[in-house]
C-alpha cells in the first residue's frame, strides 16, 4: 500500500511544477477551505469562487512555496484574509456612497455623482489592478489579499524590501490614475474612494 505523503512532501513536489502534487493538495483541502470561507461570507457560490482563487494563486506562485512551513496554516490564513476583506467590502460599500456625495459639490451630486453611483466602483478598481504589470500585480495581491508585510513579500519573491515598496507605490499611483480616469470623477474624490476601500495613497 502506498504511503500517504505529507503536506511538506507534496509542497516540495508542487514547487517544481508537479501537477499531481497540486491535485492531491487540492483534493485534500479544497472542501475544508470552502467550508471555512462559507462561515464568513454566508454564500456557497462566493465561498467556492474564493476557494478556487486561492488554489489558483497557489499554483501560480508554486515556486515560492516553502515546504518547511505548514501548508495548511498558510492556506487558512489566506482564506481568512480573503473572508475578512469581503466583510470589509460590505461594510465600506454604503460608507463609500455617502462619502463620495458628502465630499462633492451640489452640481456633482445632481449630475456626475448620480451617474457614478450607478457604476460598479469595485469593478473599476479590479480593472485597474488587472492592468498592472505582472510583478507589480503579484506584489500588490500578496500585500492586500494575503496581508503579507513588505518584508515577508521580499523574502518570498527574493526581492529587496525597497523593491517591494517601490512596486507598491507604483501600483497605487497607477490604480489612482485609472480610477480617476475611468470613474468620471474628479481627482480628490477618486482618492476618497481608494482610501475608503483600504488602498491608502
Amino acid at each position: 500500500m502506498q504511503t500517504r505523503q505529507t503536506d511538506s512532501e507534496l509542497v516540495s513536489r508542487l514547487s517544481t511544477g508537479d501537477e499531481e502534487a497540486f491535485c492531491e493538495l487540492y483534493v485534500r483541502y479544497w472542501r475544508k477551505v470552502r467550508n471555512f470561507i462559507l462561515r464568513f461570507v454566508k454564500s456557497c457560490d462566493l465561498a467556492e469562487n474564493y476557494a478556487q482563487d486561492i488554489f489558483l494563486g497557489i499554483w501560480e506562485n508554486r515556486e515560492f512555496l516553502d515546504p518547511a512551513k505548514a501548508f495548511s496554516a498558510y492556506l487558512f490564513r489566506v482564506a481568512r484574509n480573503k473572508s475578512i476583506n469581503y466583510l470589509k467590502h460590505l461594510a465600506r460599500s454604503e460608507a463609500l456612497r455617502r462619502k463620495v456625495l458628502s465630499n462633492s459639490s451640489p452640481d456633482y451630486r445632481s449630475g456626475v455623482g448620480e451617474m457614478l453611483l450607478e457604476k460598479d466602483y469595485f469593478a473599476i478598481l479590479q480593472n485597474a489592478i488587472r492592468r498592472l504589470p505582472p510583478r507589480q500585480r503579484q506584489v500588490f495581491h500578496l500585500s492586500r489579499d494575503n496581508s503579507m508585510t513588505h518584508k515577508e513579500i521580499a523574502e518570498m519573491l527574493g526581492l529587496s524590501v525597497y523593491t517591494v515598496q517601490e512596486y507598491m507605490s507604483d501600483s497605487l499611483k497607477s490604480i489612482k490614475r485609472y480610477v480617476s480616469k475611468h470613474s468620471g470623477i474628479i481627482f480628490p474624490v477618486s482618492v476618497i474612494i481608494l482610501n475608503i476601500l483600504g488602498y491608502d495613497i
